[in-house]
Parts: C-alpha cells; sequence; structure tokens
C-alpha cells in the first residue's frame, strides 16, 4: 500500500460514503453545460448576496463612482465624470455607464439606493464566474470548467468586489472574456481566422479599456508575449484577426476619449495616466504602500477558501508545467503577479485578474488527483484546517468588536459562523480522503461564512453606518424635514453620497458660515471642529437648536468620532 492510499484505506465508512456522493453529484453537474453554468451562477449568488443589500457605501472609492454616476443621471450629462465640482479622472467612463444604466432599468432614480450602483459589479461577477467555465471548456473537460467556475465564486475578494459599486467586478469579466477567445486561437490546430473569437476577444478588450484603461490590455500581453516566445512564433494569434479586431477595437474606444481630451484640453490623460496609473507605480499613494512580497503574504486570505488546495498542491504545478492547462495560467499570472508586486501602491484587488487562471490550475490539482501525491507535513495539515479557522477568527474578531464598539451581541451571525466551523471541520477531515470532495465543502463553508459576517454580523454593526446616522439625525425634526449640510472633521464621499450632492465638507469657521447663510440648514460638527465652529457662531450671532450627537468608528481613518449635528435656531416657521 503506497502512502497516498493509506488515509483513505483507514477511513471509516461515512467519510468514504460522503466523499463518493459529493463526487459523484459533481460529475452528473458537469455532464450538463446548463446545469454547470446553473449552479456556478447559483453558488455565486449564495456567496454574494448577503450584505449585497444591508451593506452600508463602503468609503471611500465606492461611494466616490457611485456619487459621479448619481450626478450624471442627476444632470443628465453623460459625458463627463465629477463628483461634485470636482473633475474626476481617475477612471474612463465606462463603469459610470453601466451603473447609470442599472439606475434607470430600476427605476429608482438617482436617489437609488447603493445596492442598485452595485448591480453592475454583481452581474460583472456573476459574468467573470460563468466566463471562467468557458474559459476552462477551451480544454475539453467539463468537470474541469465547472470547478473553476464554483471555486472563482466562492472566493473573498471575488466576493468583496462584487459588493461594491466600482470598476474591477466588470473589468474582470472583459478580462476572463478576451481570456476565453485567446486560448482557443492558442490551442487551435489552425490558424484560420475565426471572426467570432475576434469579436469577442478585440471586444472585450475594448470595453476592459473604457472600464479601466490599460490594465486589460496589460493582463492580456502577458500570456500574449509569453506563449509566443515558447512557441517561437507569433503567427497563432492570426486566428484572431488582428488588424481588422485591432481597428474594431479602436472604434469601440476612441470616440469617448478623443472628446474627453478635447473638452478637458488634455487634462483627462493627465490624470488618469500620468498621476492615477503611472503614478501608483513609482510612489505610493493613498498611504496603500507594502514592499514586494505583500500579495502572496495575503494570498491565503484573499483567495480563501481555494488557496489551501491550491498550495498543497503546487508541487504537482511544478511537475506539470508543459500541460496546456497549467502552461496557459502561469504564462499569464507570473508576469503580472511580479509586475504588481513590484508597484509601490498596492491594493488587495490589483491581483484580481489572475484569479480565474489560478482558479482553472487549482480545479486541475483537484480534477486530476494532483494534492495527494505531496500531502504530508505541517503545512498541509495546516491547509486542511484552513476552512474552519477563517469563521473561527471572524467569530471571534465579532464578540470582539461588539464588545469594543458597545454593539449589542450578534448572536444569529456567530451561529451561522458555528455553523460554518463545523462544515469547514468536515472539510477538513476529507481533505485526506479526496480533496475534491473536500474542495466542494469548503466552498459550502465560504457561503455560510459570507451569510454570517457579511449578511447579518457588519450590517449590525450601527457604529459604522456614521454617514447614514449623520443624515437621519440631520432630517429628524419635522420643521425641516429636508435640510443642506455642511460637515466639519468628517468628509468622507459617503456622506456626500447619502446627504446629496451639495453637502459641504469645510471646517468649523466655514460650516458656521454655512449656517449663517439660510434658513433650514444643518452642521455636522466634529468635536475637534467644535471650538472654532462656536467661536465663528457667537460672532455670527447664531442660534444653534442641537439635534444629537452622532459616534461611530470611522473605518478608513481607523479611530472613533463623536459629531455633534446642529440645526439653525429659528430657521424654519
Amino acid at each position: 500500500m503506497n502512502k497516498a492510499e493509506a488515509p483513505e484505506m483507514s477511513a471509516s465508512p461515512f467519510w468514504l460514503k460522503l466523499a463518493a456522493t459529493i463526487e459523484g453529484g459533481l460529475d452528473r453537474v458537469a455532464c450538463s453545460r446548463a446545469a454547470s453554468l446553473a449552479a456556478i451562477v447559483l453558488v455565486a449568488l449564495i456567496c454574494v448576496l448577503p450584505g449585497f443589500f444591508t451593506l452600508p457605501p463602503i468609503d471611500r472609492d465606492e461611494p466616490r463612482f457611485a456619487q459621479a454616476t448619481h450626478q450624471m443621471v442627476e444632470t443628465g450629462n453623460y459625458f463627463d465624470i465629477r463628483f461634485q465640482d470636482e473633475a474626476r479622472y481617475k477612471k474612463p467612463i465606462g463603469i459610470y455607464w453601466l451603473q447609470s444604466a442599472a439606475v434607470w432599468l430600476t427605476g429608482t432614480g438617482p436617489d437609488a439606493p447603493i445596492a442598485v450602483y452595485r448591480l453592475a459589479s454583481l452581474f460583472g461577477i456573476l459574468a467573470a464566474s460563468c466566463l471562467t467555465w468557458w474559459l476552462a471548456m477551451a480544454f475539453g473537460r467539463p468537470r474541469l470548467a465547472l470547478l473553476a467556475g464554483l471555486l472563482l465564486a466562492s472566493t473573498v475578494l471575488v466576493g468583496v468586489e462584487a459588493r461594491l459599486a466600482k470598476t474591477d467586478a466588470v473589468l474582470l469579466a472583459t478580462i476572463v472574456a478576451a481570456h476565453g477567445a485567446l486560448v482557443r486561437a492558442w490551442l487551435a490546430d489552425t490558424r484560420e481566422r475565426s471572426f467570432k473569437l475576434a469579436a469577442i476577444f478585440w471586444t472585450a478588450l475594448g470595453v476592459s479599456i473604457l472600464i479601466k484603461g490599460p490594465v486589460g490590455v496589460g493582463a492580456i500581453l502577458c500570456p500574449v508575449v509569453v506563449l509566443s516566445i515558447v512557441r517561437g512564433s507569433f503567427s497563432w494569434l492570426k486566428r484572431l484577426a488582428p488588424l481588422p479586431g485591432f481597428i474594431w477595437m479602436l472604434i469601440v474606444v476612441l470616440p469617448w476619449f478623443v472628446a474627453i481630451g478635447i473638452a478637458s484640453k488634455g487634462a483627462f490623460f493627465q490624470e488618469a495616466l500620468g498621476r492615477d496609473l503611472l503614478g501608483k507605480v513609482s510612489d505610493v499613494q493613498e498611504s496603500h504602500g507594502a514592499p514586494p512580497g505583500a500579495y502572496l503574504l495575503t494570498f491565503f486570505f484573499t483567495f480563501w477558501p481555494v488557496a489551501a488546495y491550491f498550495s498543497t498542491g503546487f508541487g504537482w504545478v511544478l511537475d506539470q508545467l508543459k500541460r496546456p492547462t497549467v502552461l496557459y495560467a502561469m504564462a499569464s499570472v507570473v508576469p503580472f503577479w511580479l509586475a504588481v508586486e513590484a508597484m509601490a501602491t498596492k491594493l488587495p484587488h490589483y491581483v484580481l485578474p489572475l484569479y480565474p487562471l489560478i482558479a482553472l490550475v487549482t480545479a486541475d490539482v483537484l480534477d486530476s488527483g494532483g494534492i495527494r501525491r505531496g500531502f504530508s507535513g505541517w503545512f498541509a495539515r495546516f491547509a486542511a484546517s484552513g476552512a474552519a479557522l477563517f469563521p473561527l477568527a471572524l467569530a471571534i474578531a465579532a464578540i470582539v468588536i461588539a464588545i469594543l464598539l458597545h454593539e449589542a451581541m450578534p448572536i444569529f451571525g456567530i451561529a451561522i459562523l458555528i455553523v460554518a466551523i463545523a462544515v469547514g471541520v468536515a472539510s477538513g477531515r476529507l481533505f485526506r480522503i479526496s480533496a475534491l470532495a473536500s474542495a466542494m465543502l469548503a466552498i459550502a463553508t465560504a457561503a455560510l461564512t459570507y451569510a454570517g459576517t457579511l449578511g447579518v454580523i457588519l450590517p449590525s454593526f450601527d457604529m459604522i453606518r456614521i454617514s447614514e446616522n449623520l443624515v437621519r439625525t440631520g432630517r429628524s425634526d419635522p420643521a425641516c424635514p429636508d435640510p443642506d449640510f455642511a460637515s466639519a472633521g468628517f468628509d468622507e464621499p459617503s456622506l456626500v453620497f447619502v446627504g446629496g450632492t451639495n453637502t459641504l465638507l469645510v471646517d468649523g469657521e466655514r460650516a458656521a458660515n454655512f449656517l449663517g447663510g439660510g434658513t433650514c440648514r444643518v452642521a455636522f460638527i466634529e468635536k475637534r471642529q467644535l471650538s472654532g465652529f462656536s467661536s465663528r457662531a457667537d460672532d455670527l450671532g447664531l442660534t444653534l437648536k442641537p439635534l444629537g450627537v452622532v459616534k461611530g468608528y470611522n473605518i478608513n481613518g481607523g479611530r472613533m468620532l463623536e459629531l455633534n449635528v446642529f440645526l439653525r435656531g429659528g430657521a424654519a416657521p
């Protein structure tokens, strides 16, 4: 008996039967394309919907994107991008158009809740998960394709991006679509042009540019260059009709870029390319710096629960570098990963375009039994327990945070996490018998973890809803139900999104001037701004009506805040 067989022989009949049942069910689903796609969509929805409608706007990027779209719908100007009166030229127009479409299709208008602005991201992740299946189907293995789509949909970073109204989820879908066409051109025996694949490839790249500039093109260039070097020729790209395809891509992207370049007198390109893109390569922006290797260190968290299976099967991957799935994925992942590790500015989502390829390789490891050969030692035991450790850590964190913030204990959410821990333990038990069955239970663990944490615990914490609580308090006087707002000491974009486009972000003295300039006005004054505000209010002879005090924890600043809410006395008849 070899070592790979020993754990299976010593396992109890219950675990052997459970593993066989899970594998058999997976095989039956994989036999049908429709069933496979339905399963992927269902798992993705189960993983990403908890908290989608109930989490507050997450500062800072999400409300900046949503507010800029809000102003487009509000003003009818779908050409320029603005946050209040300031031009917002960090990203192209694509995501704003998609978010605007979501507003109009739902009939909610510009004052739609944040969930409406998140719909583009939700559908982006659903599309990316299904397109990962399509990408993997190029290799002619239905179970591999089903696994790849399921694994991607269950990961932490994918779930986070699905819940944020910004670019990265939609960008991911465009990149995976381009990969799906590219890999078919690479695998084809003929060089005859396929206009269907070319249309998918070049349209996906064009849309990716409208969403986030050259990032998608950079991600696709990696396999194009590496695979051509390995093959010794670029001739295989003829199948994608490079010249007409490139012209079509320009037709997709140039009209808006030319128009915004003229209208902004080049300011868009200076901001988007010079400061936002190239600036992040050489300098740390917005305090998001980290040394090279940071993405590798956080991989177990951002790619949980799938990272354990990729890591324990990595030895098999290195032995199979000439395997088509592995070669294509490594040609796509390695150069791009090294590039983002070298960048000065680092944000977790920079490696998101690589996760479908890593999911593909992990699916190959599981589908081919690659983990068993290298299953030994402390690292494998740690990886096997990873599914249970993460919800355990979150349950402890939820208890500690509730105590520190003086919130009600989220009993129901913690109970869900306890169930997730139990399923994670079962996943770890199956790890030695069938890594494939273990991975399916790990996906169930992930779904329960997201339901407990993002669906119940986080939305229940009132202290993180500073903007919503401020606006609600500011509108609490029946004599002035819809005031204008100014805020001193709290300038998060979520306050503008919740309070309205005209919300002023100022200091204490200017907040007092704001109150003195008209009726039905409310000021939010953080306690460190209170002295300057009070002094200026006295100089102006203002009568102030306190509406309440809002306390909360600012996630971005990482500190507690206390804001007084004042209505100008006598502001309303």
